[in-house]
């Protein structure tokens, strides 16, 4: 989306054509002073070209020189070699690091992931602790027992009215 001031100096260039010319203009017919504007900008335009010349410079050899001074000191002197890394690694860089990162991901494999399955508990061997056993209801008290010689815990609620029908096993 363009600007007022980006149409109008397109409008002064005689960039504008077509429909967009037709809406700007009609625009602008609510702004007399924009066609002075023109006009102004044009003659102005004009008068430089014809006019205007850039100044000739008085010493033109200090000039070259000083500007020649400043590219010298920022462009490499050509004397000195430019040392520039390689774009690709040599084959026998990439064979060490190859080696190298088998090595460092066989140790992380051994560290962090157990090689083999690890063997299944007896059943006798699995037992649940409740550590703490609280209700919301005042009236129901809550209990646990374990049996290590039968693999049992159980958690016995005393004055509970009736279990909820989601948590009723079948």
């Amino acid at each position: 989306m363009q600007t007022f001031e980006e149409k109008f100096t397109a409008w002064i260039d005689g960039r504008l054509s077509g429909v967009e010319l037709q809406r700007f203009e009609a625009e602008l017919a609510s702004n007399p002073e924009a066609l002075s504007g023109k006009e102004d900008a044009h003659r102005l335009g004009d008068l430089l070209r014809k006019e205007y010349r850039a100044p000739e410079l008085r010493n033109a050899d200090f000039f070259n020189h000083q500007l020649l001074q400043r590219i010298a000191a920022e462009t490499p002197h050509r004397g000195e070699p430019v040392e520039t890394a390689p774009a690709f690694w040599p084959l026998w860089r990439m064979a060490w690091a190859g080696g190298l990162s088998l090595i460092i991901a066989a140790v992380l494999f051994h560290a962090v992931v157990r090689p083999g399955p690890s063997p299944a508990p007896a059943a006798k061997d699995l037992l649940a602790q409740v550590l703490d056993a609280n209700t919301a209801d005042p009236g129901v008290t809550a209990s646990s027992f374990q049996s290590q010689a039968d693999s049992v815990t159980v958690l016995w609620l005393d004055g509970l009215d009736y279990i909820p029908a989601d948590y009723v096993l079948e």
